[in-house]
């Protein structure tokens, strides 16, 4: 029954990481916290780029050969050669692609041995450039070469669940852990050091035990976080109850709070029945049957950081065509600065570019490299 529990709360955990003032900006500072206040329709501030293009360059993944495309991706990373190196969730294996989109190789099967993957949660590309793939199930992290050379693996069998692994600056993690302390289940956000070893505890998220048949349900939108490193290490972390991001310095040391004023978005029952779709049941489990939703989306799908520090948010605001949302973007300094429609699912910036996993137009699914491109 454990290990059933177990199966289900990891499920969950990876769940959760795939679902009119014309003012401009007000600065304060409280407690030597600086406070950003962009209004719901703020003026960007003058002289600097506002608009953004995307010009798309390549799209990889786009085969008739299962071996050479996705079934489906749960993360990916790219080296300083814009190689690309994708994790495919079902298949359990890493599939690697060249800077022109073509396929090179692929590696790792299902198991639980030596060099297996069982669940396959996410991929790392360290400072030595090894690969680090998070196994769910198995509780270990498996290193491989780049050329996919099993080199070894390090065992999470001393703790409950520890997945939505991050890598920042230096090899130091960001990860969602779940914490038991009586009859309270937390999901406890923290930051590790490269041998996964706590360092701090930024946040801890209490959420109802999901014991089939108990009636118990579980409100995903309430369970949301989100966490990124900037290029210096500092943490950028938003609760995503308020449209707030908060800014952390390398040792937890809280600077800055993001704030935007916003239209809360309507959950449809169409919008309920596209995130369930999405949603597996766990062997006998009817996990479907788990959730509940609250009228309103939160202010936040997810957000990441450019290689300048900006921050592009992607909202719940839809745009005319289906899987276009909105996007927020804030300069370094938490300034909002543009705002676009896109269907982009940004998962890695390189060199300007982002990486994008999307839909193609016959419905399957692909990773799509786009060059930004700033205008005043």
């Amino acid at each position: 029954m454990m290990k059933a529990f177990l199966r289900l709360t990891l499920c969950l955990l990876l769940i959760i990481s795939f679902i009119s003032s014309t003012e401009g900006q007000k600065v304060k500072a409280v407690d030597n916290v600086q406070i950003i206040k962009n209004s719901k329709k703020p003026k960007p501030p003058p002289d600097i780029p506002s608009k953004v293009s995307l010009e798309l360059e390549c799209v990889i993944g786009e085969s008739d050969d299962p071996d050479k495309s996705f079934t489906e991706i749960s993360n990916f990373v790219v080296d300083d050669s814009e190689t690309l190196y994708a994790l495919d969730f079902k298949d359990c294996k890493i599939k690697v692609f060249d800077a022109a989109g073509q396929f090179v190789r692929s590696f790792g099967e299902k198991g639980q041995g030596p060099g297996e993957l069982d669940m396959p949660a996410g991929i790392h590309l360290t400072p030595a450039n090894e690969l680090i793939v998070e196994d769910a199930i198995a509780r270990k992290l498996v290193h491989f070469s780049l050329e996919g050379t099993y080199i070894r693996h390090v065992s999470l069998a001393d703790r409950m669940a520890l997945v939505n692994l991050i890598m920042g600056p230096g090899g130091n993690f960001m990860g969602r852990e779940m914490k038991l302390e009586g009859q309270k289940v937390f999901f406890e956000i923290e930051k590790l050091d490269p041998e996964l070893k706590p360092l701090f505890l930024l946040d801890q998220i209490e959420f109802a035990i999901p014991i089939p048949g108990s009636g118990t349900k579980i409100n995903l939108m309430d369970m949301l976080s989100i966490y990124q490193f900037d290029s210096s290490g500092n943490i950028y972390y938003s609760r995503n109850i308020d449209y707030e991001i908060k800014v952390y310095t390398p040792d937890g040391r809280q600077v800055k709070s993001i704030q935007k004023e916003y239209e809360a978005q309507k959950i449809t029952e169409k919008d309920i029945e596209e995130i369930l779709e999405r949603i597996p049941n766990v062997g006998s489990f009817n996990v479907k049957e788990m959730f509940e939703f609250p009228k309103t989306f939160p202010p936040l799908q997810f957000f990441t950081l450019d290689e300048e520090g900006r921050i592009f948010v992607r909202t719940w605001e839809k745009g005319k065509d289906k899987g276009e949302y909105i996007f927020d973007v804030f300069d370094p300094e938490g300034r909002y600065i543009a705002q676009f429609i896109s269907k982009v699912d940004i998962r890695v910036w390189k060199e300007g570019k982002i990486y994008s996993y999307e839909e193609n137009e016959e419905g399957f699914k692909v990773i799509k490299r786009y060059k930004v491109h700033w205008d005043r």
